[in-house]
């Protein structure tokens, strides 16, 4: 029931968008790493229909000499250049990979301090709802008019460098924003954190969407709340 609970509730977040800030940050390394597995998944697949193909064994063969048997590891079927190049080819573009996601993480692991965050906002996450409350007696300005209710809602300024302290009352989830590119765990007991800047979104009356993706229960699907960026004369 609950997975069809999740097909009915859980609004599909936009992953196609670009975002993390430009093409060469979290986004742009999400797209190549996605690429890459499309590349390396068609060309394991082919390998494996050509083999499957061109190298049966048919009706009234005669049984090849190097046939498998049980215990015996058949020394004929080694073939070196195969095995340098499925070795030496992964290493190469993981370590690629690997080089590009440096920047994008040190990015995303540089998070500010609550004094040099322009808002710092207290996450806790709970069965099933999302509680925001703003740190360091942060006054709302005029313009946040979004939100009734501390639950499941939240409003910030654009342009503006926003941490988030997040934890959990109960058991573990995970606080998910995709179209800022975040997402971190919510453990009960500790606290992490995270931050982004809402220059890389535009203020709008719509929200954006905020997801838990740690499976926590019943309604997991219905875990859901909005962030609302919205533009303020003195930010």
């Amino acid at each position: 029931m609950s997975i069809i609970s999740d097909l009915i509730y859980f609004d599909n977040p936009a992953i196609w968008d670009s975002f993390g800030g430009t093409s060469s940050g979290i986004g742009g390394l999400t797209w190549q790493m996605f690429i890459w597995s499309v590349i390396v998944g068609l060309l394991v697949i082919t390998w494996l229909i050509y083999n499957l193909i061109f190298f049966r064994h048919k009706e009234g063969d005669p049984e090849p000499k190097d046939a498998l048997k049980a215990g015996v590891f058949p020394h004929e079927r080694g073939d070196v250049k195969i095995e340098l190049t499925w070795t030496i080819a992964p290493l190469i573009l993981v370590s690629w990979l690997t080089f590009l996601s440096l920047a994008p993480l040190d990015y995303m692991w540089d998070i500010p301090d609550n004094e040099e965050a322009d808002v710092t906002v207290e996450v806790t996450a709970g069965s099933w709802y999302w509680g925001f409350e703003y740190a360091n007696d942060y006054e709302k300005p005029d313009e946040f008019t979004k939100c009734s209710s501390n639950i499941n809602c939240l409003e910030v300024p654009a342009n503006s460098i926003i941490r988030f302290n997040v934890t959990s009352v109960d058991n573990l989830h995970a606080f998910y924003l995709p179209d800022m590119g975040i997402k971190q765990d919510a453990v009960p007991g500790l606290n992490t954190a995270t931050w982004v800047d809402t220059s890389i979104v535009s203020a709008r009356d719509e929200p954006y969407r905020i997801y838990c993706t740690e499976y926590c229960g019943n309604s997991h699907s219905q875990m859901l709340a909005e962030i609302y960026v919205t533009e303020v004369s003195n930010a």
